[in-house]
This record gives C-alpha cells, structure tokens and sequence, in this order.
C-alpha cells in the first residue's frame, strides 16, 4: 500500500492517512515494522506519526499483540458523528426491503460528500447474490450511477463547478465529459441514471435520486447487477420500482 501515487506537499499527512488507510483495512494489529514495509515510509516518520495519532487516538495500542496498532476510538466517533447526520437511512430500510423484495437485486443509499458519492447503507438479497461494496465507499461522481443521478438534477453552476475540478477534469477528456454531460442531460429526462463497469468494473448500476422538498437532490438509491450491461427489458422494469422508491423516499424528507 504504497502512497507515491497520492503524494501531496504535506508529506506527514500523506503518512497519516497512508498508516490510517492501511491499520482500517487489516484483520489484525500491526507493528511498527509491518507497517513501514507496507506503506514504504521510514521507521523514524512512521513511528513520530503513530505516535501523534495515538494521541489523537485515530490510532491506539492493541493488546492483541506487542506493540501492535488497531484504529483508535476517535475514528468511531468521527464516523459515528457522520454516521447520525443521515437521517434519511431509518426511512431507506423498509423502502429498501420492499425494492429488494420486488426485484431480487442489492440496494444502495448513497450521499454527496464533497465531490464523492459515499455508501451510508444498503439492503442485500440471499447471501449468494451480495456484493462486496462495503458502507463508506466512496466514489467520484461523475464515475456512478448516483452521482451521475444527482448531478443530473443539479444547476448549471453547480455542474460546472464540479467539472472544473482538478481531481475531475485530470480524469476525463473532453470526448468523455461531452458523453458524460449529455448522459446527465438523459438522466434528468428519464428520471434515473446508469453506469457500467462501477466500483470493480465488473457490475452496472442503476440510481435515481432522493430530492427534498426544495427540490434539491440529496441522495440517491440504486440498485446493482454483476453484469456489464442491463437487459433491456429488465432495466424497464428495475428503473420503473427504483424511481418509484426514490419517490417514496423524497416524500419522507424535508
């Protein structure tokens, strides 16, 4: 898990983040040297800014092993301080229960953060047709089917503020925002979007937005298939129930 390839100007951070990323994701405790091999920071760097961590407790001491690290107390209660502002996600479950009852298919509730879409929640199927999308995955979104869903549903000003984003536009050529932009202008006649190839490339999704009653979009459902395209005749049925839920949900928010 090296980080050479998101250096910024502010190298602590980037070990600080590279450390957090890397101690989150594993199973188990790991050690100072464990933790230098799997990020390629210097001993000397990684132990000044373990400790700093620790401090902060975004990190801590598990007792598991001998001077070993876990994620610390104050990475739950940041994401639970995050987690409690959804207040759309008590009203998600039993859209979502009946969605997925009707369609056979996992749904997602995603939210704008920033210019990234993150999954706050969702509801699978039988265990055999789950996904490995995981809540707090995040997603740019002008790369998902919820985000293309809000962006559609956006003003020009917001749009083109997006798409003069550096993080945006170091990744689309102007060919591939011309197709994105007039896939947005279809989504917002349609009332849904659609993605290919999202998260590992290897499913399609399809979302429709959650507006509030400013007529805002703040979230969007979607639901996911492993397959490369939608059936047409499916997709017809799908976008039918998942605009239907987006409603129902819209009407539960202020």
């Amino acid at each position: 898990m090296s980080i050479e390839r998101n250096k910024t100007q502010a190298p602590a951070v980037d070990h600080a983040v590279a450390i957090i990323n890397l101690i989150a994701a594993s199973s188990f405790p790991l050690t100072l040297s464990e933790i230098c091999k799997q990020t390629n920071i210097p001993a000397a760097s990684a132990h000044r800014v373990i400790n700093s961590l620790v401090q902060h407790q975004m990190v801590s001491l598990d007792p598991r092993r001998k001077r070993s690290y876990s994620v610390g107390s104050r990475i739950f209660e940041v994401a639970s301080t995050v987690f409690s502002k959804q207040s759309l996600i008590p009203f998600f479950y039993p859209i979502a229960e009946i969605l997925k009852n009707e369609i056979h298919l996992s749904i997602l509730l995603s939210v704008p953060v920033g210019n990234q879409m993150v999954v706050v929640s969702k509801v699978e199927p039988l265990l055999g047709n789950a996904f490995d999308i995981y809540i707090g995955q995040t997603i740019r979104m002008h790369e998902s089917a919820s985000g293309k869903a809000l962006l559609s549903m956006q003003t020009d000003e917001f749009r083109q503020n997006y798409f003069s984003l550096d993080s945006v536009t170091n990744t689309l050529s102007k060919s591939d925002k011309k197709e994105t932009l007039s896939e947005l202008d279809r989504a917002a006649l349609l009332g849904y979007s659609v993605n290919y190839g999202e998260f590992d490339g290897r499913i399609s999704t399809m979302a429709a937005p959650v507006m509030n009653l400013r007529n805002e979009p703040v979230a969007a459902i979607s639901i996911v298939i492993k397959s490369k395209v939608f059936d047409p005749a499916d997709a017809r049925q799908y976008s039918k129930n998942l605009v239907q839920a987006a409603r129902q949900l819209s009407s539960r928010i202020i």
